[in-house]
């Protein structure tokens, strides 16, 4: 998979051992990435007794993926709060990220973590004629919060803009660069935290503990924090239903214009940040596995033909989960258990989000009380059967039977290429690297036995339905999966839903 810039220009990377023994604590995190990390952090202040598991290695996840913006900004957010709840509900939303911020600045600034962090203007905009009247709301609705803002008109972009709204004093930074930072800091706390350690089973045990199967050693732990993006078990409550996998492409392009930090409201999506070294333009955004080419073109094209934005130097692609209220679930996996946490649903702005999940899920692990509880419950049911729940179901079953029924090739691929082939009547993935090697592996989700697709920009297998992404050798990436693929010969997959326990 191809590594992003931040990853790519970081110059002292941490390593971490692998679980090699049997292990006792009182909080288990699964999951390294900056959700993981934060609630370490926030636990660690407690003097809390914790381990983090990451099944790579930390930080090179959804993390050290992204554009770089923490922003309070998350695209119309504020109108749709305020319909769909009270103005009040809306404006604890936008406290919540304010304070995540803050609090990451806080925290950069304690503990002199080199990641860029400064302040700047983010903006929503559009070129759409019928748009303007969605971002005029929006804009009324900043007033009535409160919210520091200006609503624009014209300005110098590297892309046409009609209208466009501002918050101001919001941020950009290295999520990489953070995310090492905190993992350093967590180290030298004294926090045990462990790579390539993939969790392979969880039970529960009759006094409410928990005991995790991780590289064939056994850790036990009063309190499991589940930080993997999605949530390796459901006991049954489906939020495998009630988010989507979004997957976009980002570019890393020469610039020579203005600062510009801004999301497009239009379709298709535009995301632009100015950098150091150039600006990040994120596009290309659709379901993992199921994106159009035809808008990677468009990107492409765009970039052509800007006066202000030169040749692409690198590109990668990046996936979240979107919960369709597009509010993060964090809190109880199930209501009555307060020994099992998680955090999932970011939509797309975890810089903020993550540093909103681990302050919750540190309260929740310690039985404090938090205002921001009732605004990212995992129990609220506005999603249930919503128009945006409804057609994500109906395109899950869709394409777990257009999968099946799928007509494979009986040609090996080219070079560099990789496409599904019938071999001894079953459907496998393959691909054929620079030397000349083929990489068979079984393409059948070990999730719930979707047929993934493969990602020619990464090089790597992503399902279409619940967004599991696998290397083409077959090794697991990201969930829910939490299992590799088998490879020719290894026989088929097994589907694992983990939906009851």
């Amino acid at each position: 998979m191809n590594d992003s810039y931040w990853i790519n220009k970081q110059k002292q990377q941490l390593q971490f051992p692998q679980v090699t023994k049997e292990l006792d604590t009182n909080i288990v995190i699964i999951g390294g990435g900056l959700c993981g990390l934060s609630s370490a952090y926030y636990l660690s202040k407690a003097k809390e007794d914790i381990i983090v598991l990451e099944a790579e290695e930390i930080g090179r996840g959804a993390s050290g993926r992204n554009t770089g913006k923490v922003t309070s900004q998350h695209g119309l957010i504020y109108r749709h709060l305020l319909e769909s709840y009270d103005k009040h509900f809306a404006r604890l939303y936008y406290h919540a990220n304010e304070e995540a911020i803050t609090s990451i600045e806080e925290i950069i600034q304690e503990h002199g973590i080199d990641c860029d962090f400064h302040r700047c203007d983010t903006m929503l905009y559009t070129n759409d004629d019928v748009q303007i009247a969605q971002l005029q709301d929006e804009y009324q609705v900043y007033l009535d919060l409160h919210i520091p803002c200006t609503y624009v008109e014209k300005q110098t972009t590297p892309f046409a803009m009609k209208t466009g709204l501002t918050m101001h004093y919001q941020a950009v930074y290295d999520p990489y660069a953070y995310a090492c930072g905190l993992a350093k800091v967590l180290r030298d706390a004294g926090v045990s935290l462990y790579e390539h350690s993939p969790v392979s089973d969880l039970q529960e045990e009759a006094d409410g503990s928990y005991t995790l199967l991780c590289n064939n050693q056994r850790i036990h732990a009063k309190k499991v924090i589940l930080a993997t993006q999605f949530p390796i078990l459901d006991h049954g409550h489906f939020y495998f239903a009630r988010m989507r996998c979004d997957q976009e492409t980002i570019l890393l392009c020469d610039y020579h214009g203005e600062d510009c930090t801004a999301l497009s409201i239009d379709t298709p999506m535009r995301s632009w940040n100015s950098i150091r070294d150039g600006i990040l333009i994120g596009g290309n955004s659709g379901k993992s596995g199921q994106q159009d080419s035809s808008d990677l073109q468009e990107m492409l094209k765009e970039v052509a033909q800007s006066s202000s934005i030169g040749d692409v130097k690198a590109g990668w692609s990046n996936s979240d989960y979107i919960s369709f209220d597009h509010i993060p679930f964090i809190g109880k996996l199930d209501k009555h258990n307060e020994n099992l946490l998680f955090a999932s649903g970011f939509s797309k702005w975890g810089n903020t989000s993550a540093n909103i999940a681990g302050k919750l899920l540190c309260a929740h692990a310690l039985g404090k009380r938090s205002q921001y509880r009732v605004i990212f419950t995992p129990q609220r049911m506005s999603d249930i059967f919503s128009l945006p729940f409804v057609k994500e179901n109906l395109n899950v079953a869709y394409e777990f039977i257009k999968g099946k029924f799928k007509h494979p090739d009986d040609q090996y691929p080219d070079i560099g290429e990789g496409k599904l082939v019938q071999i001894d009547d079953h459907t496998y993935g393959v691909y054929r690297d620079e030397e000349e090697i083929l990489h068979i592996v079984d393409v059948t989700c070990p999730h719930l036995g979707c047929v993934c697709h493969f990602n020619a920009m990464d090089k790597t297998w992503d399902c279409p339905c619940h967004g599991s992404r696998f290397s083409y050798t077959g090794e697991l990436i990201k969930g829910p999966a939490t299992y590799r693929l088998h490879r020719y010969g290894e026989g088929f997959n097994e589907i694992d839903p983990h939906i009851i326990d």
